[in-house]
């Protein structure tokens, strides 16, 4: 039996979800088609393979293992500073608790699958599969969260052309698997607080949980998401047990996919630890004395030096936390620019692909229209978002969805910032911005809203406004690089990620 009011949402036909699938990955086939055997070229990458690698080969949670570091010894020393003889490096490398666990598991479980030789083009063609899983599933979230069926289509349809997204399978990056995770958990958690089903909010809370074990920074999001599916009591005993009975449930599953690597951390540690101990790395290149809240790869390779993990986390903290004590002000300053990054464009797929020469040489007005093809449809969905938050018809679903935007924003912003951290969100608020879209006469009823002083009407308004001085900030700092890039000779700039 229900305990909301709300009834389930009108199945969408397994010919949508199909459509929406196969105009989702044909994009992105085509691109790792492409791009098939290019090799990994970032330090992420890397170190996301020697994981997968490690696990593969049953030797556990170990990177940078003798041959590897042999491999990539010139650059140690190049970029890092890192003398490190290769004989002192263990064989199999060492145990770390840098990087949460979920993608390199997966990545392990591939290669088990796929062998070492194959290894990188079967991760990017499942990586393929998996991101055009996010165009049907975004149809399936608009449905869960209240919407009309062709605001479902519509925002199936705005994932699958999503361009920013079509470039991850590309190469080895988290967001590849905990988008479609994340997205998974978000239906489940609907689902359970419709039907009331103890074991759809375990399936919730254990999916959350993994996807929290893929990108820690979603822990706000669980004890939210639990006291959501708790609350309201509802004054029948019998459903108030139901609700107690989904939020305990919930919060019972996560905790049993995450207890057992935050223990193992805590005791490779000596100390108390949560699934990563990227924290203090993160701190010190967000409150960097010559950054701005963004990445900045001077600060990022400062800390790396070190190669104990906690060497290296109590090193960095200490070091962030004098940035912050010895200016007080600027930190400050810096939550607001990081919010800037953090709703900016995410154009570094393009910029990083074209200025190292992947591409060729574009000539205007072509490479123009290419970064406008790129950056538009983030503002299409920024701009229309927050209307059809103010008008959705199903205000406790809503309630949920605004619960992952602050968490999100929260987890990042005193921190440490970039563009692609939104990207999590995009589903989420491109099903709201595909009810703005197939309202009746929106602009109508933005101007009605206004005029009568509807409070959700203003607040949207200054989302947008708020949204736009953020966008025009990120662009004015960012313009540089960005005119260099589009000059002609930006091919040949070689910039970094």
């Amino acid at each position: 039996m229900s305990i909301v009011a709300s009834s389930a949402p009108p199945p969408l036909s397994r010919r949508l979800l199909a459509g929406l699938f196969l105009l989702a990955l044909l994009p992105r086939l085509a691109l790792v088609i492409v791009f098939l055997k290019l090799p990994l070229g970032l330090d992420d990458m890397f170190q996301y393979d020697m994981l997968g690698r490690s696990l593969a080969a049953g030797q556990g949670y170990r990177w940078y293992g003798r041959s590897d570091v042999a491999r990539l010894r010139p650059y140690l020393e190049t970029y890092y500073a890192i003398d490190l003889p290769t004989a002192a490096v263990p064989e199999n490398g060492y145990t770390t608790t840098f990087r949460p666990p979920g993608y390199p598991f997966f990545l392990g479980a591939v290669y088990v699958a796929a062998g070492l030789t194959h290894r990188l083009a079967a991760v990017r063609l499942i990586q393929a599969v998996l991101g055009a899983l996010l165009a049907p599933g975004t149809a399936l979230l608009a449905a869960a969260l209240g919407l009309r069926p062709n605001a479902a289509r519509a925002a199936g349809l705005a994932l699958a052309l999503y361009p920013v997204l079509w470039m991850y399978p590309i190469g080895l990056g988290s967001e590849n698997l905990f988008l479609p995770v994340l997205l998974l958990g978000l239906l489940l958690t609907l689902a359970a607080d419709r039907s009331g089903r103890t074991a759809t909010a375990a399936l919730a809370g254990g999916i959350l949980g993994y996807a929290t074990l893929t990108r820690g920074a979603l822990v706000l999001f669980l004890p939210l998401a639990a006291f959501w599916l708790v609350w309201p009591l509802a004054r029948r005993a019998g459903t108030a047990r139901t609700r107690l009975r989904l939020g305990a449930v919930f919060a019972a599953a996560a905790a049993v996919v995450l207890i057992p690597w935050i223990l193992r951390n805590s005791l490779l540690l000596g100390r108390p630890a949560f699934v990563d101990n990227s924290a203090g790395y993160n701190l010190y290149v967000g409150y960097y004395p010559q950054g701005d809240g963004g990445f900045n790869t001077t600060a990022a390779v400062q800390s790396l030096r070190y190669l104990d993990d906690g060497q290296r986390d109590r090193w960095a903290t200490e070091q962030a936390w004098g940035f912050i004590r010895s200016d007080l002000p600027r930190a400050v300053w810096l939550l607001a620019s990081r919010l800037a990054h953090f709703w900016g464009f995410e154009d570094r797929e393009l910029v990083y692909f074209y200025s190292n020469g992947f591409l060729g040489e574009i000539p205007q007005p072509w490479l123009a229209a290419a970064y406008l093809w790129l950056v538009l449809p983030w503002v299409l969905i920024g701009l229309s978002a927050p209307w059809g938050i103010a008008w959705a018809p199903e205000g406790r679903s809503r309630a949920l969805a605004l619960a992952l935007v602050a968490a999100t924003v929260l987890a990042y912003v005193p921190i440490l910032a970039e563009a692609r951290f939104h990207l999590p969100l995009v589903p989420l608020l491109a099903a709201y911005a595909a009810a703005a879209w197939t309202t009746p006469h929106p602009f109508r009823r933005l101007v009605a809203g206004l005029r009568s002083g509807q409070a959700g009407s203003w607040l949207a308004f200054a989302a947008v406004l708020a949204l736009v001085s953020l966008w025009a900030w990120d662009v004015a700092r960012d313009l540089p690089r960005l005119t260099a890039v589009l000059a002609p000779g930006g091919s040949q700039l070689h910039l970094g990620y």
